[in-house]
């Protein structure tokens, strides 16, 4: 350990490279003499046509039609080839094909059959996306002596065909205004370039608008295309098909077309412990109850677990209603915002042929004609399968550097339906405990409870069906309660939140508190420890106060897999103390105090304590980008801010911000970092705070074997202060806050337990701008100047 200490960082990882060419020097081991080690496969695209960017095919999109892909590499090393190569393929013994199947990875031998065959799909999906003169050639570039070989797939696009004219064929008199009043808003366009996904697309379009209308049974199959491209100069008329339905055959075996009816909602039945495991039989024979409510058959066993006005509250869909797409995907979501998932069914029911129900309409586009279809009815079964309804997670965190160790454990209860009403009820509580490794009283520790629940609905007095615009919607009440005992003060910490949550179409969420309450008490505080503090008003973050407001927050992230490509956005907002303050300048009375230098401060209090004024704003983006099936990268942008004003010369402590930590800068621990280029004192309690947070993230992943992956990470970032007073080595200035900027680099260890992800990440600091400017930058390895995290799940 003294050794690699000593060592330069780029010796360090030219031995590790080293380490990895050696363990695949044998890689042509069980490559066969007469065949090539696939190396590397190359995708060029020639005579690019001048199209837009969305027009345009890019490597990119013809890369995943090649079928065979070389071997894995981890940091442009073939090192799951050579832990293969280092088996013997003749012995089958636990060891050897663990080491062969799990960590190794066979040899790919290049094969001309799926080379034909990769080139064979990129040249359809070149005809697909209008480029019908486009061809692909593919060429094998070997490397005798070593055996190995590279494909070079070429597309040429050539002239793109365009559309030059759109025609409708509509065979359905009684859709036919329907679709040509709505084309506007359609996908097609004159001068587009053929794009068969795109068309695709907008006969989903149809398709679902029509669905919305009451047109149960139509779907885009009955919409169809005619390309003509005979006297075009790479351009084609394309026209748009839309089918009548097929009613029945006749005795000769004829269809019978008739016009796409329109179906409205029948009777209702909502089953509230549908189990998917057993069989129609076993279900039938069960011994159901029923309620009826509002039109509505609700069936359950035993005991109704949601009461009748909550469940009902939830549908889209009422009797005698026209069928709409939409209410359906309403009521899903609905649904699952009860903890239930559902399964909802739709059956047509026997009609009168002698005597149907039709609907008319005079054409105008037929001279007057009549036009009409026929109403049909819909039974829908919903079929609810209750969720867990009690659950309970653990959350563990520890990390270490040097001189400082730090440990926090998290036990949480949920139960789902604790009034029957789809509440969501939930007990949180946390301890934490901080540990100084030097004399004196260096460590301290933190408890805390938080108790919430969410209500499925909006408590407001205002009538449900005007809130339902509003998807998902939940109130949320939480109560909290934190102790926290630290070497310099002791602070208790009371507060609650009400508010109001929904989802919006795009999947984003809403959150909304009108009451946001924080009462915060310091019974005792170092002198020693508040005089050390440089900045007067800084120190006011310390003393107790009052923080009340409101708070927003806007939430959205594509896929929660964490093995999916996704997209998160978290934009968060408060802004507290301006209702207070209106209230005591009008009938309150200012305290003043004196500070240093002849400064005085007054403000003012309510109820005997000081409250805080502020506004803060934060945006926190990050996305993973799966590379191959095995590797993704991933990166998170983290930006926030508050300023203080009228009641408050700085932030309240419990708004300020940090930096370093499991889940931020992994080279420092929590709180050691920053503010500014400020020094930072070892032997002192971390409190290194800040009003402004810049960070950025960047974190390479990939699977080893099994279950098992590793990651490559950097991180860079800082707090500042710019409150009144504050020093000039920890104020944020534009012409020079990116000398002050931190990095840190590293590696995480990472166990999928499937329930849980286990993660270990080391960091070590390269540029630390809270010691003097000679000492900044580290160019070795200094054990003292790493930082060992254990977490549970991905940092972002």
């Amino acid at each position: 350990m003294h050794l690699l200490r000593s060592l330069p960082l780029t010796r360090l990882l030219a031995i590790l490279s080293v380490v990895g060419l050696t363990a695949s020097c044998r890689t042509m081991r069980y490559v066969p003499e007469d065949r090539y080690l696939l190396r590397r496969n190359i995708v060029e695209i020639e005579g690019v046509h001048k199209a837009s960017r969305r027009e345009r095919v890019l490597p990119k999109d013809l890369m995943p039609y090649v079928q065979q892909r070389p071997n894995s590499r981890l940091l442009g090393v073939g090192i799951y080839l050579g832990m293969y190569n280092l088996t013997d393929t003749a012995k089958h013994s636990g060891w050897q094909r663990f080491w062969r199947e799990k960590v190794g990875e066979a040899p790919v031998i290049y094969d001309p059959r799926q080379a034909e065959r990769s080139r064979q799909m990129m040249q359809v999906y070149l005809t697909s996306r209008g480029y019908l003169d486009g061809t692909v050639t593919d060429t094998v570039e070997y490397a005798r002596r070593k055996r190995k070989a590279t494909v070079r797939y070429v597309a040429r696009e050539g002239k793109p065909y365009v559309v030059s004219q759109i025609r409708y064929r509509i065979e359905d008199d009684f859709l036919e205004p329907i679709i040509l009043e709505d084309t506007a808003s359609g996908l097609l366009k004159i001068g587009m370039i053929y794009d068969r996904e795109l068309f695709d697309a907008e006969r989903e379009r149809i398709s679902v608008r029509l669905q919305n209308m009451g047109f149960w049974s139509f779907n885009k199959g009955y919409v169809t295309y005619t390309v003509d491209t005979v006297g075009f100069d790479h351009a084609m008329r394309l026209t748009v098909h839309v089918r009548r339905r097929v009613a029945y055959m006749d005795a000769e075996g004829r269809p019978v077309l008739e016009n796409h009816p329109v179906y409205r909602l029948g009777r209702i039945v909502v089953n509230t412990d549908y189990d998917p495991t057993r069989s129609p039989e076993e279900l039938e024979r069960m011994p159901w109850d029923t309620v009826p409510y509002n039109g509505i058959d609700i069936l359950y066993l035993d005991k109704l677990r949601l009461r009748e006005s909550v469940l009902a509250g939830a549908l889209r869909l009422s009797p005698n209603e026209l069928y709409d797409r939409s209410s359906v995907q309403r009521t899903y979501d609905n649904i699952r915002n009860l903890q239930y998932s559902a399964n909802i069914l739709f059956t047509e029911l026997p009609y009168d042929t002698l005597h149907p129900v039709e609907v008319t309409r005079v054409g105008e586009r037929d001279g007057g004609r009549v036009v009409s279809t026929t109403e049909r009815s819909l039974g829908c079964l919903i079929q609810c399968t209750p969720n867990t309804r009690q659950n309970f997670n653990v959350d563990a965190e520890i990390s270490t550097t040097a001189d400082y160790y730090s440990t926090a454990l998290s036990l949480g209860y949920q139960n789902k339906n604790l009034f029957r009403g789809a509440e969501n009820f939930t007990v949180n509580f946390r301890g934490a405990y901080e540990f100084m490794k030097n004399k004196g009283r260096h460590n301290s520790y933190e408890f805390g409870v938080n108790v919430g629940l969410d209500i499925p609905r909006f408590l407001l007095p205002v009538r449900a069906d005007k809130l339902a615009k509003f998807p998902l919607q939940k109130t949320n009440i939480s109560v909290s309660y934190d102790i926290q005992r630290r070497p310099d003060y002791d602070r208790t910490i009371a507060g609650g939140t009400f508010g109001y949550s929904w989802v919006w179409r795009n999947g984003g969420r809403f959150q909304i508190n009108p009451v946001d309450i924080n009462v915060v008490s310091v019974p005792w505080i170092d002198a020693d420890f508040k005089n050390s503090i440089e900045n007067p008003y800084l120190r006011n973050s310390y003393e107790s106060q009052l923080i009340a407001g409101l708070s927003a927050g806007y939430y959205f992230q594509t896929d929660p897999n964490p093995k999916a490509d996704n997209l998160s956005i978290r934009l968060v907002g408060d802004m507290n103390g301006n209702l207070l303050r209106g209230l005591t300048s009008w009938l309150g009375k200012r305290t003043t105090i004196d500070l240093e230098d002849s400064d005085r401060e007054s403000y003012y209090k309510i109820f005997g304590i000081r409250f805080a004024q502020y506004a803060r704003l934060s945006l926190d983006l990050s996305q993973r980008i799966n590379l191959t099936t095995t590797t993704q990268l991933a990166w998170r942008f983290f930006i926030g801010g508050g300023v203080a004003y009228g009641n408050s010369t700085t932030l309240p402590f419990e708004r300020l911000y940090f930096a370093g930590g499991a889940n931020s800068m992994r080279g420092w621990q929590v709180r050691t970092l920053g503010p500014g280029e400020s020094l930072y004192k070892r032997e002192t309690y971390p409190n290194q705070l800040g009003d402004f947070r810049l960070e950025l993230n960047l974190e390479y992943r990939f699977a080893v074997f099994g279950d098992f992956g590793m990651a490559v990470f950097a991180d860079a970032g800082n707090v500042w202060m710019n409150a009144k007073g504050s020093p000039a080595s920890a104020r944020f200035r534009f012409d020079s806050f990116y000398k002050e900027i931190a990095l840190d680099a590293g590696l995480g260890f990472r166990y999928d337990l499937g329930f849980v992800l286990l993660r270990l990440d080391w960091g070590m600091k390269l540029h630390n701008p809270n010691v003097p400017r000679p000492e900044r930058w580290h160019s070795g390895f200094r054990l003292k100047e790493t930082a060992l995290h254990f977490a549970i799940g991905l940092p972002f």
